[in-house]
């Protein structure tokens, strides 16, 4: 008996530190209230360095793929701070863009994935994509803010 209360006890002293450590980061928390607020959206990724690391990663998504690096166009992104554009195999269009925090400062790239019919002005898409992006850097105060756990 006691040895069953001893083990209850310490399962539920243990739960509040399991659940703090598997709880979300605060980049992810960005990417699932953009996902809510533009439901035209169907993939949103944040390709960024963390500190102290040498790689671009994705570091939330709503596709998973989390540490996946950086591929070629990604980085021409990040370096010439131009977006890229492409269609996707199922006709939807892809845009990246630079991801910047709140103070303008380039930090990584968001890749933006929206739905897409035949004549959608893809210029309009480029703007929305910005506009995600610039409500994402209004809630970004620093790289750092992106790894702590969401609240």
């Amino acid at each position: 008996m006691k040895r069953t209360l001893f083990l209850s006890t310490a399962f539920v002293l243990a739960m509040p530190a399991y659940a703090q450590s598997t709880a979300p980061i605060f980049a992810q928390q960005l990417v699932d209230k953009a996902l809510a607020a533009h439901p035209e959206l169907t993939v949103l990724a944040l390709h960024v360095t963390p500190p102290a690391a040498a790689d671009n990663i994705i570091i939330a998504s709503n596709i998973g793929r989390i540490g996946k690096k950086a591929d070629d166009d990604d980085l021409s992104v990040l370096n010439t701070g131009k977006p890229r554009i492409e269609m996707t195999k199922s006709g939807d269009l892809s845009v990246e863009v630079p991801m910047h925090d709140h103070g303008g400062q380039t930090i990584g790239v968001v890749g933006e994935t929206f739905r897409y019919h035949a004549g959608d002005d893809k210029s309009k898409t480029v703007e929305l994509a910005e506009q995600v992006r610039d409500e994402l850097a209004s809630q970004t105060p620093s790289l750092a803010k992106l790894f702590e756990r969401a609240k």
